[in-house]
């Protein structure tokens, strides 16, 4: 092979704008598309065919289905996808089922106590930003109600409030009012 054609079998690779790959919905070409300063694999077909992809995304992971899962929503089957940011569960259904869940998400805690404030809602428990736990009422926002410490689903025998809270201290933990008029705190238990 000459210089100059080891040159062009190089510039033609570098600059190649057609993917091997073909498009998943309509097996039409893939080519870069510019819009901008933005480029992305489409499908030559467009309009027909709207398929677009990321040229960074390499999709090496096929959709997982997964054994007797079903969308809460539309019934469809559940599948592990990969996205951008890591596994996610999605619907087969997609896009007319846009259900997505976190596979590494716990479980959800029940309610630990019923709302004193609303009686509507129950407080559960939540962690902001910064990872703090905090123990809100599930009827946010028409409630605001929200505790620092551990709820306990008891009244408190001083002034009646529903809810006491669990205060760790030098001699244990004890069941105080979450009340600021309401000084109630109980032996270390």
């Amino acid at each position: 092979m000459t210089e100059q054609n080891k040159d062009a079998a190089l510039f033609s690779a570098q600059h190649s704008d057609a993917d091997t790959k073909p498009c998943p919905r309509c097996d039409g070409q893939l080519r870069i598309k510019h819009i901008g300063q933005n480029s992305f694999w489409g499908c030559s077909n467009y309009p027909a065919c709207d398929y677009t992809r990321s040229l960074q995304e390499t999709s090496d992971f096929e959709p997982q289905p997964l054994p007797d899962a079903y969308c809460p929503e539309c019934e469809h089957p559940l599948l592990l996808k990969k996205g951008r940011f890591g596994f996610f569960i999605g619907c087969s259904n997609f896009p007319k089922c846009d259900y997505i869940a976190d596979p590494d998400a716990e479980e959800e805690q029940g309610a630990l106590a019923d709302c004193p404030q609303c009686g509507k809602g129950s407080l559960i428990e939540r962690s902001n930003k910064y990872g703090k736990v905090f123990y809100p009422c599930d009827a946010y926002p028409k409630c605001r109600y929200a505790l620092n410490d551990r709820p306990v689903a008891q009244t408190c025998p001083d002034c009646g409030w529903h809810v006491l809270v669990e205060k760790k201290s030098a001699a244990g933990v004890r069941l105080k009012c979450p009340q600021k008029s309401c000084s109630y705190s109980s032996e270390p238990l």
